[in-house]
């Protein structure tokens, strides 16, 4: 039994398999230089990219473009790659064909050179890239992961589809250099000493300049508008491509920073509450203070009350013992004089007496006359 194989493009669908293991052999030594070319899917769009190669000094001039099976288009293009993307919807043919020339175009009254040049490439045409992605698949399995990410990148960001490109494709294509540029820009990019060291760059202990113990991170910035400014890896790997210069630094997470903020505030209210609270015993202390002299004032002052008041109360005693003393005396006094009175009258009676005697002696006896008493004398008024 002989197997046929089609020119269709069913045919060459299962050709496509038939090289993949030539694509990973050559992948295995070294990525083919300016070599390779887009694979179509037929009945879909794909956008593909066509550069003239210009060597004049023209820095813009236009190009006609003619796709097989579609009309003529025109693009300006511009240095220093002259290059425009297209979009290609095939049917469902082995092979799609795109020629250009240079043809002058008049745009707002100016006139803008033909490109010096012309060319042509072919586009092949699948019904699916299961090929093309095994073989890119063995590209990046043969790269450490940090480059095929970073490679991965920089073909994204150049808009390069590279699961439709094939490798193994002899011709010339728009995109051989920007394939080979991100392979040797990717090297340069992951080789260069960052700010974080051998640290992973997402989180890692640090320590602030006071010395406080921390997490930071890693991040990438560029100078823009006069100012550093932090950027993404992404972008940084776009500055890296396009030759710009970019750099490294180290920061605080936001995470650890929120921490360490929360852990401050704390502190500063622990320290304020706590000042608080020696402001308050302070002016307890004052309050206390001032209460204890008002009322040793006040108990002072009772002291000196009572003082003048027991000095007064010993006064009135003293005055009162006095009184007494006096009204003593003038009590002895006054029993004196009226022991006196007493006595006068008694011998005012007794004189009488005696002179009624006397008379009626003179009438008796002579001899019976006595002589008259003796008084005794008064006490003197101490």
């Amino acid at each position: 039994m002989t197997v046929m194989y089609s020119n269709s493009i069913h045919g060459h669908a299962l050709k496509g398999w038939n090289t993949v293991a030539a694509i990973l052999w050559g992948l295995a030594f070294a990525l083919p230089a300016g070599a390779g070319q887009y694979q179509l899917l037929a009945g879909e769009p794909n956008s593909v990219v066509v550069a003239a190669r210009v060597l004049n000094a023209e820095q813009i001039c236009n190009l006609e473009i003619t796709v097989q099976g579609q009309t003529s288009i025109e693009r300006e293009v511009k240095a220093p790659h002259f290059e425009t993307r297209i979009d290609i919807t095939p049917r469902e043919t082995e092979n799609v064909t795109v020629s250009w020339r240079g043809k002058f175009k008049r745009s707002n009254g100016e006139l803008i050179n033909a490109c010096p040049t012309e060319g042509q490439t072919s586009f092949r045409v699948v019904l699916e890239n299961a090929p093309l992605r095994a073989a890119w698949a063995g590209l990046w399995s043969q790269m450490r992961p940090e480059k095929a990410e970073c490679v991965r990148t920089a073909l994204q960001s150049d808009r390069v589809r590279y699961d439709w490109f094939d490798l193994s494709d002899p011709q010339t294509s728009a995109e051989d250099w920007k394939i080979q540029r991100a392979m040797a820009q990717c090297d340069a990019f992951l080789d260069r000493k960052k700010a974080w060291g051998d640290n992973k760059p997402d989180n890692f202990a640090c320590s602030l300049p006071g010395g406080l113990k921390t997490r930071c991170e890693g991040y990438f910035m560029a100078i823009e508008n006069g100012k550093t400014q932090p950027i993404s890896k992404d972008a940084a790997l776009r500055r890296q491509l396009d030759n710009l210069a970019w750099g490294t630094g180290v920061r605080e997470t936001a995470a650890a920073q929120a921490s360490r903020q929360r852990q401050a505030q704390a502190l500063k209210a622990k320290l304020a509450a706590e000042e608080a609270a020696k402001i308050k015993a302070a002016e307890d202390a004052r309050i206390r203070e001032e209460q204890q002299a008002v009322e040793a004032k006040a108990a002072e002052e009772q002291a000196r009350k009572d003082k003048a008041e027991a000095d007064r109360a010993k006064r009135l005693q003293e005055i009162e013992r006095l009184e007494n003393e006096r009204l003593e005396k003038r009590s002895w006094l006054l029993k004196q004089l009226e022991k006196l009175k007493s006595d006068s009258k008694e011998e005012s009676k007794s004189d009488n007496k005696d002179g009624k005697d006397n008379k009626d002696g003179k009438d008796g006896k002579a001899g019976d006359a006595k002589p008259p008493e003796a008084k005794p004398e008064e006490p003197k008024s101490k």
